[in-house]
């Protein structure tokens, strides 16, 4: 698997671990909604990511929480799947930089 290579601003490392740690319990929580079939919970998971990923310098992060709360509200479970696969995926992989 290719690693990803996120630089963030030097400031948010103090932080950087825990908001690591949320987003990544927080992936669990979405992968067990959409296995429940709980569109509101996938929707409500969504919002949560789409809020913060550009604030810590992940900008797909937000692009994927849209996507994936879009998918919730209206229901398709399938797309909002898909979006959650590439977050995993970048969870998995990334490795973040602090200010270079």
């Amino acid at each position: 698997m290719a690693r990803i290579k996120v630089v963030v601003d030097p400031e948010l490392q103090p932080i950087m671990g825990r908001y690591m740690d949320i987003r990544r319990e927080e992936q669990d929580k979405l992968e067990a909604a959409l296995a429940d079939g709980d569109a509101e919970a996938v929707r409500l998971l969504g919002h949560k990511l789409k809020g913060t990923g550009s604030s810590f310098g992940f900008d797909h992060l937000t692009e994927w929480g849209a996507a994936i709360e879009l998918a919730g509200r209206d229901g398709d479970l399938d797309q909002a799947a898909r979006a959650a696969a590439e977050v995993r995926y970048f969870l998995d992989n990334v490795d973040i930089v602090y200010g270079e």
